[in-house]
């Protein structure tokens, strides 16, 4: 379940790289960037899941890279029938759906499950974490236009 999910997810996140691309490069740099800062952590903690489930390192790499790899099927499927306004408007949508899907469904269940010693710090860890990622894309949506090479 946790690779299939992931690959649900990373199709998702193809997805809306394929359409942030299809509008202009630098929102799609702009996207790239936000999916990336996403992905890195979002990838060990499903590389520790499978771990934990009793997986294997090298089983445990080898999903996760397959799961890893519905990214590019997001990505050629967006940039193949993104190439009008109308489309890419959808296509967001459907990404933006799936991405609220799991964070409700699944990430929201699991941060309110976790039982700790210092549950104000770990309260306090996950808004910092959350807030963080808000910051992020606040800046990358405001600058954008700035982004030059």
């Amino acid at each position: 379940m946790i690779t299939l999910g992931d690959a649900l997810h990373n199709f998702a996140d193809g997805l809306t790289v394929g359409a942030a691309f299809t509008s202009s490069w630098k929102t799609g740099l702009a996207t790239s960037l936000a999916v990336l800062c996403h992905e890195v952590p979002h990838e060990l903690g499903d590389f520790g899941a499978l771990l934990h489930a009793g997986l294997s390192v090298r089983r445990a790499m080898l999903l996760n890279v397959v799961s890893s790899l519905t990214a590019f099927a997001g990505l050629y499927v967006a940039l193949g029938i993104g190439s009008n306004e109308e489309s890419e408007i959808w296509i967001l949508a459907v990404a933006i759906g799936l991405f609220l899907y799991v964070a409700l469904c699944d990430m929201l269940p699991s941060m309110m499950n976790v039982k700790d010693k210092r549950p104000w710090l770990l309260f306090f860890l996950h808004n910092l974490g959350l807030l963080s990622g808000w910051a992020i894309l606040l800046v990358l949506s405001l600058y954008e236009e700035n982004i030059t090479f």
